[in-house]
């Protein structure tokens, strides 16, 4: 018997088992690919994410920071604690009222508590003033060795501080490494007003303006930030997205060696690695401000914390940023031995004092 063959193209043929091997494989993974009634209630929407980039450049726009604008849910029941803390230094009157930025730098998540609230930075300022003389500095050779004399100005052109810590004297020398270190680590007046008066008076805004803050407004009543806008300062450094990496971890050493310890001081163990500021401000009529932002690191992990707070009575003040940087700590050791955020503990790690 004559056996007869059809001719098929190959190509044709090729296509036929194409869509036969897709139908297969369709019905293969259909069920996988199904979302069940389960799937669809525990699904979160998509958070987007806020991007920061340095602006000021023709052609480029370099990356300050990507974070999510929804909170971590793992920070939702610390924040409800840190509310019902809060409302008990308040009724006690330590407090009249407080701000807290957190970011944990690794994974982009953080909390903001009372978040509209606008605080004058007061010496947090200092951050903004150190930031643009480094970039000065970066571009002039040999400026951190110079020498310069410290002529006193009027009495009334330097405020006065309730915190005073070691201040340069009339009549002496100091480099401007010396006066950076005196301003960055002694929140020194007379430092800050020497460096102030030989910066452009356009760097500040022109520092506002690179990194998306608010342009700063004439007078003291006016001028005014929330915790999350005064954290970018130290984002700046952290990120090295201002300066180069060496000039900012320049930056953090010299406010590593911040003197107040009435604050982050008192709430996180003694040894804790850190670099950070304080603020205070006064002004008649107005409640007493006093805030403290910088980068703590927990278990070798770096998280970002700002705190401000107004009140009656400043030592009071200092007391309820240790208690709420406690707080912090205890929640924030807590994650990382659970392996929610950061590493486990390590041995000999420190207890928290009571």
């Amino acid at each position: 018997m004559e056996i007869s063959y059809s001719k098929i193209p190959f190509g044709a043929f090729l296509l036929f088992a194409f869509f036969l091997g897709s139908a297969l494989t369709y019905w293969l993974i259909a069920d996988d690919l199904t979302p069940s009634d389960t799937d669809r209630k525990t699904s979160q929407p998509p958070c987007d994410y806020t991007i920061a980039r340095l602006k000021g450049y023709e052609f480029t726009r370099p990356l300050l920071s990507a974070e999510p604008d929804c909170e971590s849910p793992i920070f939702a029941a610390f924040k409800a604690e840190l509310a019902v803390l809060v409302d008990s230094l308040q009724s006690v009157g330590a407090i009249t009222e407080a701000s807290v930025y957190l970011r944990e730098f690794d994974h982009g998540q953080g909390l903001v508590f009372n978040a509209d609230t606008r605080y004058h930075p007061a010496s947090l300022m200092k951050v903004a003033l150190l930031l643009s003389t480094l970039r000065i500095a970066e571009a002039t050779p040999g400026l951190l060795t110079k020498k310069l004399r410290y002529t006193p100005p009027a009495a009334d052109q330097i405020s006065t501080q309730y915190y005073n810590f070691p201040s340069i004297e009339a009549g002496k020398e100091y480099t401007v490494h010396d006066l950076l270190y005196y301003m960055a680590a002694n929140s020194d007046n007379h430092a800050t007003w020497m460096l102030a008066g030989r910066l452009d008076p356009g760097s500040t805004p022109k520092l506002f303006f690179d990194l998306g803050l608010p342009k700063p407004a004439e007078g003291e009543m006016a001028f005014s930030m929330t915790a999350a806008e005064i954290s970018v300062l130290f984002k700046a450094i952290f990120n090295s997205s201002y300066l180069n990496p060496e000039y900012s971890d320049y930056a953090a050493r010299l406010l590593s060696h911040c003197a107040f310890r009435e604050g982050f001081g008192k709430g996180f163990p003694n040894g804790t690695k850190m670099w950070h500021k304080f603020g205070e401000w006064r002004y008649p009529g107005q409640d007493y401000e006093l805030h403290e932002s910088g980068v703590v690191y927990v278990q070798e992990v770096p998280y970002l914390i700002t705190v401000m707070t107004k009140g009656k009575n400043t030592d009071r003040q200092a007391a309820g940023i240790a208690r709420i940087s406690r707080a912090i700590y205890k929640m924030l050791l807590e994650k990382s031995r659970k392996r929610a955020v950061g590493s486990l503990p390590r041995n000999g790690e420190e207890p928290l004092n009571p």
